[in-house]
């Protein structure tokens, strides 16, 4: 008998019970559309991540004061203090490091703003005016400040979408006065709505020169340095040459941290595959329980097509012909499952992207694959055992059962 015959055999033998074979692939269906759908959902989040980095700015190296180490003991008595980061620290980075293409020093603080009777509690960052180049932020309207208002301490703020919307309305703020943590500042941009990333909505947000946030802020500290190498090739040499120079200005001590953008998307992309290996992990155990289901279905037929079977080894099947038969049968419905999974997590997947086109959602073919070729290894497992109960059947006895 060849293969062909036996696949039109098991298709003849699955339609006689459609109603049981429906049921039996039913725990196969559920099992495949939860891997390909939750594996999907990993991807799409690693996708949804690697586009909030890549939305930041490219080729960032972020520099915090601090060096994060893990040891055994407590602080050292006499240990020196570690050094903040300065003003000074962004200016020698900037100047002297011809890997670095641009250095925003940067400080934070939520404050109250308030124009006229209208006021919000809004994040107010102070930075340098190389910011939306490092960031890839652009101004919707008016300017950003520049090189010499930010070193003459000018009380300039540019301000986010939201900001403008809860305090202005449909009023032009350009020109107007806004006070800002108890100080006026006149407002010269509106930036253009850029949505949340990585958590931090950046439409509801102030920006303010870093001079001028010092004294605001009553402060010297930066809290970060946002340094932007010149290229991609040169993100590692600008991080060595960075730390470095920060060593070399605070008294020979390693006491900062700096993390590239590039290690930050490994970290999380890293936590991101364990969550997706883990999803996929528990969908594939009900593809389990599909295949406990698909043997017992199996013996079952074994049990009630017994007098067939001692028939056909009369006639001259071989035991290899009748193993072959129902081992085909148990692939062809676990399989056929698989393939009707697939199709319901295509299928809700793509709805899911029509109306909700936020979701991160992103079907990959190794998931489809993995997902087809679970289910045939599931039918072949589960099929074995049933189909070598039939195989090894008496003929004699097979053909005395009622």
């Amino acid at each position: 008998m060849s293969l062909l015959e036996s696949i039109l055999i098991a298709f003849d033998a699955l339609l006689q019970n459609k109603m049981r074979s429906a049921l039996t692939m039913l725990g196969v269906v559920i099992g495949v559309f939860a891997v390909v759908t939750l594996t999907s959902l990993g991807q799409g989040a690693q996708r949804y991540v690697a586009d909030q980095f890549a939305g930041m700015g490219t080729n960032l190296m972020i520099v915090t004061p601090g060096k994060r180490e893990t040891t055994g003991m407590g602080p050292m008595i006499g240990a020196s203090n570690v050094h903040k980061l300065t003003i000074e620290d962004a200016d020698a980075i900037r100047h002297r490091l011809s890997s670095v293409a641009s250095v925003a020093p940067m400080v934070f603080g939520m404050g109250l703003v308030k124009n006229e009777s209208r006021s919000r509690n809004v994040m107010v960052v102070g930075c340098g005016p190389e910011l939306p180049e490092a960031r890839n932020l652009r101004v919707g309207t008016g300017q950003f400040f520049g090189v010499e208002e930010d070193q003459a301490g000018r009380r300039l703020v540019v301000i986010g979408p939201t900001v403008r919307r809860e305090l202005y309305g449909d009023a032009n703020p350009l020109g107007s006065f806004l006070i800002v943590m108890g100080t006026e500042f006149r407002v010269i941009g509106v930036m253009e709505p850029r949505g949340v990333s990585l958590g931090l909505d950046l439409d509801d947000l102030v920006y303010i020169p870093v001079t001028a946030a010092r004294r605001l802020f009553n402060t010297d500290n930066m809290t970060e340095i946002l340094v932007k190498a010149r290229t991609s090739d040169d993100v590692d040499r600008a991080q060595a040459d960075v730390l470095e120079l920060l060593k070399e200005r605070h008294g020979g001590e390693e006491d900062v941290t700096i993390v590239t953008q590039s290690q930050m998307l490994s970290t999380l992309n890293t936590i991101l595959d364990v969550l997706t290996a883990t999803l996929g992990g528990i969908a594939a155990i009900s593809l389990l329980v599909g295949g406990i289901g698909i043997m017992n279905i199996m013996l079952v037929s074994v049990r009630e097509r017994t007098r067939e079977i001692g028939v056909r080894k009369a006639i001259g099947a071989r035991s290899k012909d009748i193993l072959v038969q129902f081992l085909v049968e148990s692939v062809v419905l676990s399989s056929t499952g698989g393939v009707i999974g697939i199709v319901l997590a295509l299928g809700t997947q793509f709805a899911a992207g029509f109306f909700v086109p936020g979701l991160p959602v992103m079907v990959t073919p190794w998931s489809v694959v993995l997902a087809t070729s679970f289910s045939f290894v599931v039918g072949v497992f589960f099929g074995v055992y049933p189909a070598r109960r039939a195989a090894q059947l008496d003929p004699i006895a097979a053909l005395r059962t009622d």
